[in-house]
């Protein structure tokens, strides 16, 4: 595996799992008719920076142990399946920004359109990973 893949690897375990548990908590929520009194930006802050925090520490304890290794200068194959996952995310952002500004329209509150935009930004990101880890398992 190589130093890429095992960073790609580590930010997208270390960064799913809080987003997973406060998304999911919040849609069964939503899904039991609680809906807004679950929602708070302050939950929202705290799994973003619990997902930030872990995805640093594990980055940089793969680099640490995998120093010889490491380099994170892309060849022309990393760039094409770079640029797709860069390309694909992109589709997907683009889609919730879409979904955002319809449910606006159609009288959203605030806290849910930051929700909804969280969320898309943060699929977003974790799309382009899973294509890019993808990309390099399969050689493109």
């Amino acid at each position: 595996m190589s130093f890429r893949e095992k960073i790609l690897w580590a930010t997208l375990l270390g960064g799913i799992t809080p987003y997973l548990w406060y998304f999911g908590s919040t849609g069964l929520a939503f899904a039991s008719g609680a809906g807004q009194a679950t929602l708070s930006i302050g939950g929202l802050v705290s799994a973003i920076l619990i997902g930030l925090v872990v995805m640093i520490i594990a980055v940089s304890v793969i680099a640490i142990v995998n120093r010889r290794e490491g380099s994170m200068n892309p060849d022309e194959r990393e760039r094409r399946i770079e640029s797709r996952g860069f390309m694909i995310s992109y589709h997907m952002l683009c889609t919730g920004v879409i979904l955002v500004i319809g449910g606006a329209w159609l009288g959203w509150t605030a806290i849910v359109v930051i929700h909804v935009l969280a969320f898309a930004f943060i699929l977003a990101e974790m799309t382009r990973v899973i294509v890019e880890i993808h990309g390099l398992r399969r050689g493109y």
